[in-house]
């Protein structure tokens, strides 16, 4: 009987045991989470906003022999310190094989240009390989203790190339990492690809990972015009309009600075309100005139108000930009925006720092906005100010990819003000599997304690039901063993 009770009881509990198994085991995979470390806040020190610090990175490979014979970069760079004020710092770094610094970062005054400007001149072309990684790596290390604004300007003609597939591979590899570094640094790197033969895609590429601005140079002739885009997108300074060959100076107007392009063997002649006319050989006392071969720089301190007129030998890159009390703003200074997405485009005046908002004084004023697309189309936005706050705006949707050029002007009877922002357009990245909502995570967590639920009822019907047959079943036994007794106590 203890063999039969025995093996009874095991029975029993064994059903129990593979009923209860079969129920509760859960065919999902079970989600595991990783253990995250929490990420430590990058310490992003407050940029002064009056200056920059900006290291310029100039290729000297052997190629430059060829697609920039007449060494254009180079009067170019000094064009480009030349615009940037007293307040701003500058470095040189040339690069081909390795990265070599010309120049540490330096106060950009009138005094310290000429070395600024050696260290330019002294870029060659004679290296073999575009080590460009190393020369960003050199670059942040001039701007690793800067608490400004932090600019790299890079220019190539070529492709990362260091001599074999490995090694281009390998620092490839280390740039790709480098950048989000750049990115959480709050460098800007702005690129220069220069003629087609550059990797004009890992420049862009660049920038746009680190939010600057890019531009493609098909000529050496083209270098100081996308020199001076740069210096406007990172300066953002108030223009007056070149209207034909005219442009008007009013009393507001402290110094004006005039970048005109010209073709070679050309001379540049500038006409003053007194009609007097002023030449590169001989120029008023308030006025400095630098020549070269593609363009004239031309800064004329307390300019006299009224028309000027000035002799162009070409329609591209001429332009005049002023330093003012009274001054255009916009807070658009993207290089890069999403194909499809809508931007807001705003401006207004600012009187000795602070926004004009003056109604008698506005209503005076026209604001106007024009948008250039790739295919050389303008639409021009009508720019309100609902706010009343003298702050006017529109939107604009993009709708196409490639080159954009905003203008923005403000104009009175007394005044002109002009600002060209430039930016590229490009295809929106892949979209990620979008996330659960909070309501699909309610409904999972929901529906996992009901599942729990069900299988908790079901293990213990089960378990009652295996002790059900124990019990039955020892009755049974019972039962059986007492009919022999029964009957012997009959007889």
């Amino acid at each position: 009987m203890t063999m039969k009770k025995a093996y009874i009881l095991t029975v029993a509990f064994l059903f129990a045991f593979f009923l209860s198994a079969a129920f509760a085991a859960d065919n999902s995979p079970v989600e595991k989470k990783e253990s995250v470390k929490p990420q430590q806040p990058v310490e992003q020190k407050q940029p002064d906003k009056v200056g920059f610090d900006i290291v310029i990175l100039m290729d000297s490979s052997g190629s430059m022999k060829k697609t920039d014979p007449q060494s254009y970069r180079k009067p170019a760079a000094r064009l480009f310190i030349s615009l940037l004020g007293s307040e701003d710092n500058v470095g040189v770094v040339s690069f081909g094989d390795s990265a070599k610094v010309l120049a540490h970062l330096t106060q950009n005054t009138k005094k310290n240009q000429g070395r600024l400007f050696n260290a330019v001149n002294s870029v060659t072309s004679k290296e073999f390989s575009t080590n460009i990684t190393d020369a960003v790596k050199k670059g942040v290390e001039e701007l690793k203790s800067s608490n400004r604004n932090k600019v790299l300007i890079l220019m190539s003609d070529g492709k990362l190339a260091l001599g074999s597939k490995e090694k281009d591979d390998a620092a490839f590899a280390e740039l790709s990492g480098f950048l989000s570094e750049l990115a959480k640094a709050g460098i800007k790197l702005y690129s220069i690809a220069f003629t087609e033969l550059s990797d004009a895609k890992l420049l862009e590429d660049m920038a746009k990972a680190t939010g600057g601005f890019f531009r493609l140079a098909k000529e050496d002739k083209d270098l100081h015009v996308i020199f001076a885009s740069i210096f406007e997108k990172i300066k953002s300074p108030d223009t007056v309009p070149l209207e034909g060959d005219s442009f008007s100076i009013d009393r507001d107007i402290n110094e004006a600075i005039l970048l005109i392009s010209k073709a070679p063997g050309t001379s540049t002649t500038l006409v003053d309100p007194s009609k007097k006319k002023h030449g590169p050989a001989k120029y008023g006392k308030n006025m400095q005139w630098y020549e070269s071969k593609t363009f004239d720089m031309i800064t004329i301190k307390e300019p006299a108000e009224g028309a000027w007129r000035v002799k162009l030998s070409t329609k591209e890159g001429n332009k005049v930009f002023v330093i003012t009390n009274l001054s255009l703003k916009s807070s658009f200074d993207k290089g890069f925006v999403n194909k499809g997405d809508s931007i807001k485009i705003d401006a207004w005046l600012e009187k000795e720092g602070g926004v004009l908002a003056e109604k008698a004084v506005l209503d005076q004023v026209s604001f106007a906005a024009e948008i250039t697309t790739p295919d050389g189309k303008s639409a021009k936005l009508g720019l309100q100010d609902s706010a009343k706050d003298g702050r006017y705006s529109a939107v604009f949707t993009v709708n196409s990819a490639g080159e954009h050029a905003l203008k923005i002007a403000a104009e009175s009877k007394t005044f002109k003000r002009e600002k060209v922002i430039q930016f590229k357009s490009v295809e929106p990245p892949p979209q990620k599997a979008a996330q659960p909502s909070v309501k699909t995570e309610a409904k999972k967590k929901g529906s996992s304690w009901n599942d729990a639920l069900i299988k908790f009822g079901i293990i213990n019907l089960s378990l009652l039901v295996a002790v059900g047959i124990f019990l039955f079943a020892r009755k049974a036994l019972i039962m059986r063993e007492l009919k022999p007794k029964k009957r012997k106590e009959k007889k």
